[in-house]
């Protein structure tokens, strides 16, 4: 029956024309909708998820990285304590203003990292080491930011403006594809540095989270629950826990994840409608047709296999077409600074969602062959 459903659907261009565009705009609006909430979260989690430690130190009641607070750096001295804890080390943030070559200001992220265990350092470096950073007033920053900021050349020297302090730091690395969930460019640069610029505007002593690797074998929840109640001005996260509590805060407290959501579920449902519109019409216009076949011995399984098979092929076709449109917009919403994110399986999960919409649109028009009595078709 397939051959009779490709035959239907290309007898009618302009109504087949009109079904592919309305599920390639639904496919494409959802693509782009799940791949930029996937992107914005990968960036708000970018630094918890490259930083090799199990258990996160925080102030109390932090809900994402960008919004950390300072404490006592005395504080990993307890969690060093702990026997299966292997290390721990100190991660600062902060945010600045860069003084830009117009004399305009950006607001950027500071994240202070030892360069000696590389926790927190940057991860992917296209120019210079992360260790470069070592034993001055030294910085890195992503290409990405380059838009924003002008050309950024290994060697120049760029004023940060912190709490009214401002200080010259000399750029020696470009990092690539590190991104803030708040847009802020990062800056990394020595946490000794940075720690030392705390102190000389009234905040000596403080760090802003405390990372620890565990021993092997040691089970990260049980030595978490272990340092809370060591630690009752702290939050303890582990990894997972942190990433989670990161993920959730963007997506349902501030409400960013329910738009995301219902402008990706509306397209969805456009698309299926679409195409259960176009069927059901299409179903409507041939009602004699399929009575013939009921009438010479078909049975309804056979004339619903024709039905399916378009919204099939309807799906196929018009999912096929948002890919292409989706996978060769992706270079240039990148460079654009959007974040994004594609992979296999979010085009096969997507399909499947999609596939789903069109086939249970098109159910509603397998009622009216069930019901087809096929002497009807010889009367009047």
């Amino acid at each position: 029956m397939l051959w009779l459903a490709l035959k239907t659907l290309f007898h009618e261009k302009i109504r087949l024309a009109i079904t592919l565009i309305g599920i390639t705009v639904s496919a494409v609006l959802v693509l782009v909708q799940v791949a930029i909430y996937l992107g914005s979260m990968g960036n708000a989690t970018a630094i918890i998820r490259h930083t090799d430690a199990d258990l996160w130190v925080t102030s109390r009641n932090i809900q994402t990285f960008d919004f950390a607070l300072p404490f006592s750096e005395e504080v990993i001295d307890r969690v060093r304590a702990m026997r299966e804890v292997a290390r721990a080390g100190k991660i600062l943030l902060a945010y600045g203003n860069l003084k830009l070559p117009d004399g305009g200001l950006e607001q950027v992220q500071m994240i202070g990292y030892n360069p000696d265990t590389g926790l927190g350092a940057p991860w992917s470096m296209r120019v210079g080491r992360a260790v470069d950073v070592k034993g001055g007033n030294f910085m890195i920053l992503d290409e990405s930011a380059e838009p924003r900021l002008g050309r950024l050349s290994i060697g120049s020297n760029w004023e940060l403006d912190f709490a009214n302090k401002p200080q010259s730091f000399k750029l020696v690395g470009l990092s690539q594809g590190i991104r803030s969930f708040t847009t802020s460019p990062i800056v990394f640069m020595d946490y000794n540095a940075l720690s030392a610029w705390m102190a000389d505007v009234g905040w000596p002593g403080q760090t802003a989270f405390i990372v620890a690797k565990l021993r092997p074998g040691a089970d990260a929840s049980r030595v978490a629950a272990a340092l809370r109640r060591v630690l009752p001005d702290n939050d303890v996260l582990t990894r997972e826990g942190f990433i989670a509590k990161s993920v959730e805060y963007w997506t349902i407290e501030t409400g960013l994840g329910m738009a995301f959501f219902l402008t990706a579920l509306l397209a969805t449902v456009i698309g299926g409608s679409i195409v259960g519109q176009t069927i059901y019409a299409s179903t409507i216009e041939h009602l004699r047709e399929f009575g013939t076949l009921k009438a010479i011995g078909a049975r309804n399984g056979e004339i619903y296999q024709i039905i399916f098979s378009q919204a099939v092929i309807g799906a196929i076709a018009g999912y096929g077409l948002a890919t292409a449109i989706v996978l060769s917009a992706e270079g240039a919403l990148q460079r654009a600074g959007v974040p994004f994110y594609l992979s296999p399986a979010l085009f096969g999960a997507l399909f499947v969602v999609l596939l789903l919409a069109c086939l249970g649109s098109a159910y509603f028009s397998v009622g009216k062959i069930r019901t087809l009595d096929p002497v009807s078709v010889f009367k009047g």
